[in-house]
């Protein structure tokens, strides 16, 4: 069982997996408009006459699509997503998590039925099949029997 939890909370392929989890183009373009305006890459118009911010948005955008595509090592993309792993994911801090979590002892128990954590899960796997019954009553129906089992 330990070797389990240390295969599932490795920090072999956190990088990929955070990056993988999330929306981490979404992020890094965010980020990357910051960077190309300190680096004078985007033009934020004349004294009086600034530029509005989805101008910005869309000069910085066509600029992170085009490095993406065609300059995948500029170094402004890389700032970019640095600065998203170091300052918004703070790796560090999941890596000190991930390791204290090592550390401790996992219990697995059989449950009769699911935790209010699995809800979430149970609510993703309830859209996914085709049925005529609308999902929030299903939901509803599903809150239901698990309060009732609950009392």
């Amino acid at each position: 069982m330990a070797a389990a939890a240390d295969t599932l909370l490795g920090e072999e392929r956190l990088l990929e997996d955070v990056l993988a989890s999330l929306n981490a183009g979404e992020l890094a373009m965010r980020r990357f408009r910051e960077v190309a305006r300190v680096a004078g890459l985007v033009f934020q118009g004349f004294p009086g006459a600034p530029k509005s911010m989805k101008q910005l948005q869309a000069s910085s955008g066509l600029f992170y699509e085009v490095f993406r595509k065609y300059d995948a090592g500029n170094r402004l993309l890389g700032q970019a997503e640095r600065e998203v792993l170091e300052q918004e994911l703070d790796m560090a801090r999941l890596r000190d998590a991930l390791t204290r979590m090592r550390s401790q002892r996992v219990v697995y128990r059989l449950l009769a039925r699911p935790t209010p954590f699995a809800f979430p899960l149970m609510v993703e796997r309830l859209r996914e099949q085709v049925t005529t019954e609308k999902l929030t009553a299903r939901i509803e129906r599903m809150l239901a029997e698990l309060e009732q089992a609950a009392r």
